[in-house]
C-alpha cells in the first residue's frame, strides 16, 4: 500500500515490527466477510479457536507502514454466552490480542444491528462503526446523518459499500489514528459521501493522519470512553442496582477471568443471570445481591430482566433513528423494482416453493454436470497415463502399485472424485447468498426442517446429498452454531449419494424391480427422520429459531464470489487431500500382502450370520468405504471370474438386504475426513459408529424377520 509512517514501536502481539490487531464483529450477513476479504485477499488462515470447534478466520495486509492482522469474528447478534460464537467473540473482544473493534452494522437494518452496538459499548473497546450497503440505503431514497451519528456516539462512524470496496481502506486510516494518534473521536468527512470520491478521500485522510502528534502508547490504556450512562439509562431503578453491584465489584477481588471487563458491564450480566460470569466470581455475596435485585426488578416491572433492559436499548435507538434517517421524497411516480418483485415471488407460499424446487434441481445439475464432465477427463488422463507407466514399468511392480495406483490414484481420485464436485457446490452458495436468495430459501424450509432438529438452511447440503455426500457435508459449514452443523452433518451423511443409487439401481432395480427400489429409498428417509429426531433430543442445546437478514436482491460481485469460493476449497486441498493420498498409499500395501482376506473370515458372524450374506460380501463392504459403488463392481466382477450370474450368485433377498446395509453402514471415507474437518474428529467416528450400528441393526431385523416369516 501507499503512504508511509514513521516506525512505532506498539505492545501488541504481532510478529511485525509495527502491528495493529482489529477484530470485524457485527450480526450474521451484515458484510464483514466481503469486508475481510477485500481488506486480505488471499493472505487468509482458516482454524479453530482454541479448545473450541468455532471457526476462526485470519488475515493480514501491510498499510501505510503499518501490518494489519485482522479477524473476522462469528456473526453474532448479542454478547450473552448462549452459544460457542457468543463466548468465542466476547472474550476475544476484551482480550490484550485486539486493539481496536470495527463494528460491521446493516445500513438498512440499523434498528437490529445497533442493538450489538451498545452491547460493545458496554465492554468499553475501543470501536470504528462501518455502516455497511449504504448503496441499498440510497437507493431507498434514505440518507444517514453520519455527523450526528458520531456526535451521539462520540466515536468514528464510517459509510462503506463492502461489495465495492468502498470505504474499507478508510477503517483502516481511523484504525492507526485511533491506536497510534490517540484521536478516537475523528469527526465525519463530508467526503466520504461521495463514493465516487474515493481516491480524493483517501488523499485527504493520509495527509491528515501526518499532520498528527504520535503517542507511543497502546490504544486501551488511553481510549476516552463514552459515557454509557450519559448515552443510555437502563431506568431509575435499574441503574440503581447497576450501581449498587458496581461497588461490590469494585469491592471484590476478581479472577483473571473478570478483571478484563468492565464493572458496569459484570454488572448488567449479573443482572441478567449470565451463567458464564455468575461461574467467575469468587463471591457468593454479590450474585446473591444480583439475585435479589433480579427479583424485585422482575416484580416492579412485571418482565424478565432481559426484556427490561433490552426495551430500554431499543427505545434509545428508535430515538437515534429519527434523528439520523433522513428520508427523502420520491421524484414522479414510484417504480416498481424487480429486486421487490423478486422478493414476492420467493416468499410466496406456494410460488416459492416451486422456485425452490427448481433452484434445488439446478444446483444439482450443475454441480454434478460440472463435476462428472471434469472427473471423466481426469479419469481418461489417468487411464491413459496409467498405460504409459505400466508399458514402461511394468503392472505388477511394486513402487508402481505403491506410488501410481496408491499415491497418484489417491490424489487424483480426491480431485476427480471430490473436488471438482466441492467447487461447483461452493461457487453457486456463495452467488445465491451475494445475491439475497439464500436466506428466502431458508425461511421456506424453516419449518418442516424443524421437525428434525435443524433449521431451513440444511435443505441445501441434504439435496446435494443426492448426488455426493463430500460437498453436502462439506456444505454444513454454512450452518451458523455448532450444534446444527452436527446434526446436518449427520443428516447429510445419511442422504443416498449418486454411488449409493448406482448400487441399488444397478442391483435390486435392475433384477427386482422398482417397487422394491421405492422400499429401500423409504426406509433411508424414515432412518434420517428417525435419527433427526432422537439427535435433537439427547443433544445439549435446542434448536434455534432461523434468525436471518433478507437484505434485497441485488447483482452478485464476482470478485467477493471467487475470492469466498477458493477460501472455501482451500481446506479441502490443504488438509483432506493429502489424507486421501496417504490412505490410497496404504491400502494398496494392504492389498499387495493379500490383507484384505482374513476380514472375511473375521466379519463372517456378520455378514453370513446376521445380515444371511455371502461371506465374500465382508471385503466388498470394506472396499465401500472408499467409493460406495466398488461394492456392485466388485460383485459383478466376482460373479464373471466365477462363471455365474449377480441372480445366481445372491438370492433377490440378499440383494435387497446388501443394498440396505450399503445405504446406511457408513459414508465413504472421503465423507467421513469432511466431517471431521467441519466438525472433529471424535464426532466424525461417533458418526460412522453409528451409521454402522443403525445398519447392522436394521439388516439384522430385516434378516431374522425373513427367515421367521419364510419357515410359515
Amino acid at each position: 500500500m501507499s503512504g508511509h509512517i514513521p516506525n512505532n514501536k506498539l505492545k501488541n502481539k504481532g510478529t511485525y515490527k509495527d502491528t495493529i490487531n482489529i477484530a470485524l464483529a457485527g450480526n450474521p450477513n451484515v458484510g464483514k466477510s466481503v469486508i475481510f476479504n477485500q481488506l486480505t485477499g488471499l493472505s487468509q488462515t482458516i482454524g479453530n479457536w482454541p479448545g473450541k470447534t468455532v471457526e476462526r478466520m485470519e488475515g493480514y495486509l501491510d498499510f501505510l507502514g503499518y501490518r494489519f492482522n485482522i479477524v473476522d469474528l462469528p456473526g453474532i447478534y448479542s454478547l450473552s454466552t448462549y452459544s460457542l460464537e457468543e463466548i468465542v467473540s466476547r472474550e476475544y473482544i476484551v482480550s490484550d490480542d485486539v486493539d481496536v473493534i470495527i463494528n460491521v452494522v446493516d445500513a438498512t437494518n440499523l434498528e437490529r444491528n445497533l442493538f450489538f452496538t451498545f452491547q460493545l459499548l458496554e465492554l468499553k473497546v475501543p470501536l470504528i462503526i462501518a455502516i455497511n450497503q449504504m448503496d441499498i440505503l440510497r437507493r431507498r431514497n434514505i440518507e444517514i446523518d453520519f455527523k450526528a451519528l458520531e456526535n451521539i456516539f462520540k466515536l468514528p462512524v464510517l459509510p462503506v459499500v463492502a461489495v465495492h470496496g468502498t470505504g474499507v481502506h478508510q477503517l483502516l486510516e481511523e484504525a492507526i489514528e485511533m491506536v497510534v494518534f490517540q484521536y478516537p473521536h475523528t469527526h465525519y468527512n463530508e467526503k466520504t459521501r461521495d463514493e465516487h470520491d474515493h481516491h480524493s478521500h483517501n488523499y485527504y485522510r493520509t495527509e491528515h493522519i501526518h499532520d498528527k502528534v504520535k503517542v507511543n502508547s497502546k490504544v486501551k490504556n488511553n481510549f476516552e470512553f463514552p459515557e454509557l450512562s450519559k448515552l443510555l439509562s437502563f431506568g431509575k431503578e435499574v441503574e440503581s442496582c447497576i450501581g449498587e453491584l458496581i461497588m461490590e465489584i469494585n469491592n471484590s477481588q476478581l479472577s483473571s477471568a473478570l478483571i478484563k471487563y468492565p464493572p458496569r458491564f459484570l454488572a448488567i450480566k449479573l443482572l441478567e443471570n449470565d451463567e458464564e460470569i455468575k461461574s467467575s466470581f469468587k463471591n457468593n455475596e454479590i450474585i446473591k445481591i444480583a439475585d435479589e435485585f433480579r427479583n424485585q426488578l422482575e416484580d416492579i416491572h412485571g418482565e424478565d430482566v432481559h426484556t427490561i433492559i433490552s426495551s430500554e436499548i431499543y427505545n434509545k435507538i428508535h430515538d437515534i433513528n429519527d434523528k439520523v434517517l433522513i428520508i427523502k421524497p420520491h421524484k414522479g411516480k414510484r417504480k416498481v423494482r424487480l429486486a421487490d418483485v423478486f422478493d414476492h415471488l420467493t416468499t410466496h407460499s406456494i410460488l416459492g416453493y416451486l422456485i425452490l424446487v427448481a433452484v434445488l434441481f439446478g444446483i444439482y445439475i450443475f454441480t454434478f454436470s460440472f463435476g462428472d464432465f471434469f472427473s471423466g477427463l481426469i479419469d481418461e488422463l489417468y487411464t491413459t497415463w496409467s498405460e504409459f507407466i505400466y508399458n514402461s514399468f511394468g503392472e505388477e511392480n511394486l513402487i508402481v502399485k505403491i506410488f501410481w495406483d496408491g499415491g497418484v490414484g489417491g490424489f487424483l481420485g480426491g480431485i476427480g472424485g471430490v473436488l471438482v464436485y466441492v467447487i461447483p457446490f461452493f461457487l453457486v452458495i456463495e452467488i445465491l447468498q451475494d445475491s439475497g436468495y439464500l436466506p428466502r430459501a431458508a425461511f421456506l424450509m424453516d419449518k418442516a426442517m424443524h421437525t428434525i432438529g435443524v433449521h431451513g438452511k440444511t435443505i441445501i447440503p441434504m439435496i446435494l446429498g443426492f448426488g455426493c455426500n463430500i460437498p453436502a457435508c462439506a456444505g454444513c459449514r454454512i450452518m451458523e452454531t455448532e450444534r446444527e452443523k452436527k446434526l446436518s452433518v449427520v443428516l447429510s451423511s445419511l442422504v443416498p449419494c449418486a454411488a449409493v443409487m448406482t448400487v441399488v439401481l444397478g442391483l435390486v432395480g435392475r433384477y427386482i424391480g422398482f417397487f422394491w427400489v421405492t422400499i429401500l429409498f423409504l426406509i433411508n428417509f424414515g432412518v434420517i427422520f428417525l435419527i433427526g429426531r432422537i439427535l435433537n433430543k439427547v443433544m445439549p442445546g435446542q434448536c434455534t429459531e432461523l434468525i436471518m437478514e433478507m437484505h434485497e436482491y441485488r447483482m452478485p460481485n464476482s470478485k467477493v464470489i471467487l475470492k469466498q469460493t477458493w477460501i472455501r476449497t482451500k481446506e479441502f486441498v490443504y488438509k483432506a487431500l493429502p489424507i486421501i493420498i496417504v490412505l490410497g498409499i496404504l491400502l494398496e500395501i494392504l492389498l499387495i500382502f493379500n490383507a484384505l482376506e482374513p476380514i472375511n473370515v473375521i466379519l463372517s458372524p456378520i455378514t453370513v450370520f446376521w445380515l444371511g450374506l455371502p461371506s465374500i460380501t465382508g471385503v466388498f463392504l470394506i472396499y465401500g468405504i472408499l467409493r460406495k459403488e466398488l461394492t456392485l463392481v466388485l460383485l459383478a466382477v466376482l460373479a464373471n471370474s466365477i462363471g455365474v450370474s449377480l441372480v445366481e450368485l445372491l438370492s433377490p433377498f440378499q440383494m435387497i438386504n446388501f443394498c440396505l446395509v450399503t445405504m446406511l453402514y457408513i459414508p465413504c471415507f472421503a465423507t467421513i475426513i469432511i466431517i471431521a474437518k467441519q466438525t472433529n474428529w471424535k464426532y466424525a467416528i461417533q458418526i460412522s459408529l453409528l451409521e454402522i450400528g443403525v445398519a447392522l441393526l436394521i439388516g439384522g431385523a430385516l434378516n431374522f424377520g425373513f427367515i421367521i416369516f419364510s419357515s410359515f
